[in-house]
């Protein structure tokens, strides 16, 4: 005979179980973060929808153009011959040799 007759015992199993529901409970805390995080997100966009526009450009300004468009204001125009083009002895004499001024 094979047995008697015995049923075989189920394995132990509540190792196995007790991790899953840790596993678990680590994935919804993870969720409520991200959940929050996207809420976080979506309420500062939704504010930034609804805000009241920008104020219109002033009225004395013919087209509104950026700052670097604007030759009056922003950074100086570069002079010519500023720069490394003023320290070059090579072009000063003209006769295409070496001039060292005195």
């Amino acid at each position: 005979m094979c047995g008697g007759g015995r049923k075989p015992s189920a394995p132990d199993n509540s190792a196995a179980l007790a991790l899953q529901r840790e596993q678990l409970e680590e994935q919804r805390r993870q969720f409520e973060i991200t959940r929050s995080d996207q809420q976080k997100r979506l309420d500062e966009q939704k504010a930034i929808a609804e805000a009241a526009p920008p104020p219109p450009p002033s009225e004395t300004a013919d087209v509104a153009a950026a700052a670097l468009d604007n030759p009056g204001g922003g950074t100086p125009a570069k002079r010519k011959g500023y720069g490394r083009r003023k320290l070059r002895t090579d072009i000063a004499g003209g006769s295409g040799g070496l001039s060292i001024p005195g």
